[in-house]
């Protein structure tokens, strides 16, 4: 899904990116809406404010502000344009048309794209409109203002948050490819002794969100970071490690299960017995699988067998009821 995501956000660009050029302009309000077969949610509107040179919202090829889209046949009839597109990022390739009806004071129109990405086919369509709102604006100024707002690292509270937006850290011509080595440290430094990094960072790569991959870009090694993970393993983070670190998970489980069964009591005739047999957990289900002894068991009273509280219960009933 995140390289059709890539995808999706380069075409994106095309008609949302009107700032591309540095010249006179003036305020625009653009709204697009996109569809995607087999996408698990409907994707919202997303509608903000814009510079866009004078004359440009007659012409698609001047508001394109993404080089790896590229325009053909573009034919003027009137107020109504038409086009083709060939979107080509990282070897996935979408190709489409246009159409764009002009009037006094706006534009709509829609898209259509279809291509493979990662060997699945892939469909989409955009309806998109702009509003004009009027006022002069300096289109540079805006570029600027916009890679600031999408490049600012203050509401990250950890680097763990911060993977989330690696795609406009470490695609080719990222608007924010100058935090690369900032961002690539952080993660360097926190994956290995962090568990909610290294849970970010595994996310990431399975889902590969944003079309790139953190740990070929940052040339991580997953292999001696997940060894250094795993060695921090403990009671509050086993949860997130676990799966990741399983001869570590289940020397844990056997450690928790030893400190519970030596501090509960035992007969002196049966102790080595009933040691054993807590150490195996089939006195907590007798019907259990291995699988299922291996889970960590739940704490009891130290000090107390199960007989021995089963006992405290009856004098307690005993002493409220009289019987």
């Amino acid at each position: 899904m995140s390289k059709h995501l890539a995808v999706i956000l380069t075409m994106l660009a095309c008609f949302t990116s009107a700032t591309a050029f540095a010249a006179p302009g003036e305020y625009w309000e653009v709204t697009t809406r996109m569809e995607m077969p087999g996408m698990p949610f409907a994707m919202p509107p997303t509608t903000q404010k814009v510079c866009i040179p004078k004359g440009g919202e007659n012409d698609p090829e001047k508001t394109s502000g993404d080089k790896s889209c590229k325009m053909s046949d573009v034919k003027t009839v009137g107020n109504k344009t038409t086009w083709k597109m060939r979107c080509d990022r990282d070897g996935e390739v979408m190709t489409g048309s246009g159409e764009q009806t002009t009037s006094a004071g706006g534009y709509k129109g829609k898209m259509s794209f279809s291509g493979k990405s990662g060997g699945q086919d892939m469909n989409m369509t955009s309806e998109f409109s702009g509003k004009r709102l009027g006022g002069s604006c300096d289109s540079e100024e805006q570029i600027k203002k916009a890679k600031s707002q999408m490049c600012d690292t203050s509401h990250y509270r950890n680097t763990a948050e911060w993977i989330s937006a690696s795609g406009l850290i470490l695609q080719p011509g990222a608007a924010c490819a100058d935090q690369r080595k900032q961002f690539c440290d952080a993660v360097k430094k926190d994956a290995p002794r962090d568990e909610k990094t290294f849970a970010s960072l595994n996310q990431h790569e399975q889902h590969m969100l944003g079309g790139v991959s953190v740990a070929k870009e940052c040339k991580l090694d997953m292999a001696a970071i997940t060894r250094s993970i795993c060695k921090t393993l403990n009671e509050k983070n086993y949860r997130e490690l676990s799966a990741h670190c399983p001869a570590e998970a289940k020397i844990f489980r056997e450690n928790q299960r030893r400190r519970d069964c030596e501090g509960r009591s035992y007969t002196a005739e049966t102790r080595a017995a009933d040691f054993k047999k807590c150490m195996s957990g089939q006195e907590d289900n007798e019907d259990s699988d291995d699988s299922a002894r291996d889970e960590t068991p739940a704490p009891r009273k130290p000090g107390k067998s199960p007989s021995a509280e089963a006992l405290e219960g009856a004098k307690k009933l005993k002493g409220m009821f009289g019987f």
